[in-house]
């Protein structure tokens, strides 16, 4: 553990560590193409909650990173609408009229936050309509990627697992950059 992530657990509350992390696959899909993009990186881990304070912790990341000279990369992650009866989740019933909503209507909405750079509606979205499964990961990202002078964000790629294997149940994924 880093001074940097030390001070950012301390002023966050945040728990830090392997056990933190127990339950949550993120880290584990992203290390892989860490260590292949960048070999020689050293990561700090931080999950962010679907509240305002994971803005500020975005920014404060940011922040402790430049004080200590270090150079860093932002990687958020959050998963879009998981839908159907694994989730517990179908207000539109199922089949294609349901994978058609969250396409066209529910996932684009989270997306377009992304794209305008709006942590507030990441979160916002995430809560409300159940488009962000980590919608706090999302914003915090976000607010770094802005506090690190990123003025916009695109979308390079759209797809939902039901492409791949037609189910009920499904998860929506979008690739941002910004």
């Amino acid at each position: 553990e880093t001074d940097m992530a030390r001070a950012i657990a301390e002023q966050f509350s945040l728990r830090t560590g392997e056990d933190r992390f127990a339950g949550d696959n993120t880290v584990e899909i992203q290390l892989p193409f860490i260590k292949y993009f960048f070999p020689d990186a050293r990561f700090v881990p931080v999950g962010a909650p679907p509240a305002e304070v994971s803005i500020a912790l975005g920014e404060a990341v940011v922040d402790a990173a430049e004080a200590e000279g270090l150079s860093m990369k932002i990687l958020g992650s959050t998963d879009l609408t998981h839908y159907g009866p694994n989730y517990a989740f179908s207000p539109m019933g199922a089949g294609d009229r349901a994978h058609a909503w969250v396409t066209e209507e529910n996932d684009p909405r989270v997306i377009r936050a992304m794209a305008e750079m709006a942590p507030e509606r990441v979160i916002r979205e995430g809560l409300v309509n159940h488009n962000a499964c980590c919608a706090g990961a999302a914003a915090a990202a976000l607010a770094a990627g802005k506090r690190l002078g990123a003025t916009g964000a695109a979308k390079v790629a759209y797809a939902t697992s039901r492409e791949k294997h037609r189910d009920e149940s499904f998860v929506g994924y979008a690739g941002m950059i910004f």
